[in-house]
């Protein structure tokens, strides 16, 4: 068994080997802009998160081309009911980006994301958007646009959900590509428990696409997190 787990290690360092070393990308950095970090990183990652959770990669090997749910999310009981805020210093331009993609999200029909409220209780799912600054170390071919991700808090609702407190930032060292509807897509996706695609077409494709419709693959994996839950 254990030449089987090192093979499913190697198979996903060439998948990402694959899906984020892009040709040029040391000459042309701003046309080839990534949601994720530096490549030794990234790899770093992928690696462990083969290793730590093989058994599920194994079992979604019949259905490659659907969206992944992040591991901490699976098995997970959640509210498909969302509040947002913003943390301190969130410019303008930044909430617009994250409002457009909030709306996208609501008119799914499979969530529903609304601004938190003093009279909002303590025991529902949250969202923080926020802003920060990382410059891209010298040589490397990568640019950080975006971080985000759920944070489970387990069962502790009055439902008997799970709790969602997660984080969606943007990267204000790089305004003219960060501040986009697809970035604030892609790091909201994160947090409601959408992890990396290998389909292009895929808001949840680690670089950036422009995209800003959710693939099929990405509403069905919504609906497969929320099937549970209703408004």
């Amino acid at each position: 068994m254990k030449w089987v787990n090192r093979a499913v290690v190697v198979i996903v360092v060439l998948l990402t080997l694959n899906v984020f070393v892009q040709p040029g990308a040391m000459t042309s950095i701003g046309k080839r802009v990534t949601n994720a970090m530096d490549l030794p990183g990234m790899l770093k990652t992928e690696i462990d998160r083969a290793t730590k959770h093989v058994e599920n990669a194994q079992n979604t090997q019949n259905n490659s081309n659907a969206t992944p749910i992040e591991n901490i999310v699976q098995g997970r009981t959640l509210s498909n009911h969302y509040y947002y805020r913003f943390a301190a210093n969130v410019p303008d331009r930044a909430k617009r980006t994250f409002l457009q993609a909030v709306r996208q999200y609501n008119a799914t029909g499979i969530v529903k994301i609304s601004p938190l409220t003093d009279r909002t209780s303590s025991q529902v799912n949250e969202m923080t958007f926020y802003v920060y600054h990382k410059r891209l170390r010298t040589g490397s071919g990568s640019v950080e646009l975006g971080l985000g991700g759920p944070k489970i808090y387990p069962w502790v609702g009055s439902h008997h959900d799970d709790l969602n407190r997660g984080k969606a930032g943007l990267n204000m060292e790089y305004p003219q590509v960060s501040l986009r509807r697809s970035v604030a897509l892609h790091e909201i996706g994160h947090v409601l428990g959408l992890d990396h695609s290998q389909r292009r077409d895929s808001i949840m494709f680690p670089v950036d696409q422009g995209r800003t419709q959710l693939s099929k693959e990405d509403l069905a994996t919504l609906r497969k997190i929320y099937h549970h839950s209703t408004k």
